[in-house]
């Protein structure tokens, strides 16, 4: 069983290097060989690149909301001390 759970751990990790651009040459011909040899790794894969997607549109929309957001806010004046003279 603990075998079976660090096996997935790795496939996950593999993926989610590949995904966010991370990851190693070595590390890539490696995922390439489990995604070869195992369907339940290509089924991670599938739902991992789906909820990449997912994520990068949200915090996309997010991003995008928070900077019109700020854009629609006055500008703030700078309150500097006066000098008294």
């Amino acid at each position: 069983m603990l075998s079976f759970l660090r096996r997935r751990f790795n496939t996950d990790t593999l993926i989610w290097e590949y995904l966010d651009g991370e990851i190693s040459p070595t590390r890539a011909e490696r995922l390439s060989m489990v995604l070869t040899q195992r369907a339940s790794a290509r089924q991670r894969f599938v739902e991992a690149a789906l909820m990449h997607g997912m994520l990068f549109d949200y915090f996309k929309k997010e991003h995008e909301r928070s900077s019109d957001e700020q854009a629609q806010m006055p500008a703030r004046r700078k309150q500097g001390r006066t000098s008294a003279a």
